[in-house]
């Protein structure tokens, strides 16, 4: 039953960013290599793809290399602060500055709503022994960082941010810094608090 949830989970992340793309493809006029790059340059995008790889391998294959890692309760608690702040991020600074309709409507909410609250509420209820350690929190910001990184890099390049908070173009790269360390202590935090949830869980099963 477990496997089938987090099949049903994989399967949702992926058949959102595939509904997207093709609704974000319909709405540009860019060649399809440059919409598909920038495409891939929301975190909400990977994230739901990372996802949709990590859940699904536990699922499909859970005896592979790639099924253990994400079966590993330091990864899969990593992935959910990922996830859940991809949906608490939107909701607080973006949705009301986006306003999909149609088709898109319903793949904005399954990336930002149904797939974060499912892999969050799976993290609570299904993870079993609880292994992960508050000093594995920093090792966690690797992801965001990176991502960041890789994010400024081709804006500077390409002229081209995917979110607000991180376009150069209207806020600076001091303003940019001031944002991204609001992010990365907010990223620090919510892994504190599941480490917390995650010990005070295995302390009330003992």
């Amino acid at each position: 039953m477990i496997r089938v949830i987090r099949g049903t989970i994989a399967l949702t992340a992926l058949v959102a960013v595939l509904i997207q793309y093709v609704t974000f493809m319909n709405g540009t006029d860019d060649g399809a290599a440059i919409a598909t790059l920038r495409y891939f340059s929301y975190f909400t995008i990977m994230t739901n793809c990372l996802v949709a790889a990590g859940w699904g391998a536990a699922a499909l294959w859970p005896q592979t290399a790639m099924g253990q890692f994400f079966q590993k309760d330091s990864i899969r608690t990593a992935v959910t602060g990922y996830i859940v702040l991809v949906g608490v991020i939107y909701h607080v600074l973006l949705a009301s500055i986006h306003d999909p309709q149609g088709l898109e409507w319903y793949a904005n909410h399954l990336l930002h709503t149904i797939v974060p609250l499912a892999v969050f509420l799976d993290w609570l209820f299904l993870s079993g022994a609880r292994s992960a350690r508050f000093s594995q929190v920093i090792s966690w910001q690797v992801y965001p960082v990176v991502y960041t990184a890789y994010t400024l890099i081709k804006g500077s390049i390409t002229g081209f941010y995917p979110y607000p908070f991180l376009d150069v173009n209207d806020l600076g790269y001091g303003g940019v810094a001031v944002q991204l360390a609001g992010l990365i202590f907010t990223f620090v935090l919510t892994g504190i608090v599941f480490v917390a949830i995650g010990k005070l869980q295995a302390r009330l099963m003992r």
